[in-house]
């Protein structure tokens, strides 16, 4: 009987045999001290280079925390806390200024111009506009009103 070749043996310890396959490695193991010997010795190094890869290749990948000098996490507290009343303080002032430009815009007087057309006297058709009589009566808000001549 003729060895099996390390490929079928390797392919046996794999599992990827088929069951024809499984059944002569199995056979012929039986029977033959080399064979045995070679299938003991690539089962030992199949087991070493599976345990190697699960030893690079976990699951678990630590991740060392970050860990600040001595004095330094204070500081960075401290800034991002000054960050924080400077950006308040900040907001605040603009609240500030928009409130009083908006207080000030309702408390400034209502100018209003009413132009109204009268015509109270007699108007000659024979002169011209720029020789009529025009008189402009102006009116306040409180309602004193004043002529121009």
């Amino acid at each position: 009987m003729s060895c099996i070749k390390k490929d079928l043996i390797q392919k046996y310890i794999d599992k990827s045999a088929s069951e024809k396959e499984i059944d002569t490695v199995g056979k012929h193991i039986a029977v033959c001290r080399e064979c045995t010997a070679r299938l003991a010795e690539l089962q030992h190094r199949s087991e070493e280079v599976k345990k190697a890869l699960n030893i690079l290749v976990s699951d678990e990948v630590a991740i060392p925390g970050f860990v600040a000098p001595p004095g330094i996490s204070e500081t960075l507290e401290a800034k991002r806390i000054k960050r924080y009343v400077i950006s308040l303080s900040a907001a605040s002032v603009l609240i500030c200024v928009v409130m009083a430009v908006l207080l000030n815009l309702n408390l400034r007087p209502q100018k209003q111009i009413v132009v109204v057309h009268t015509v109270d006297r007699e108007i000659n058709a024979n002169q011209t506009a720029a020789k009529q009589q025009m008189v402009i009566n102006i009116i306040d808000a409180n309602g004193k009103v004043t002529s121009s001549p």
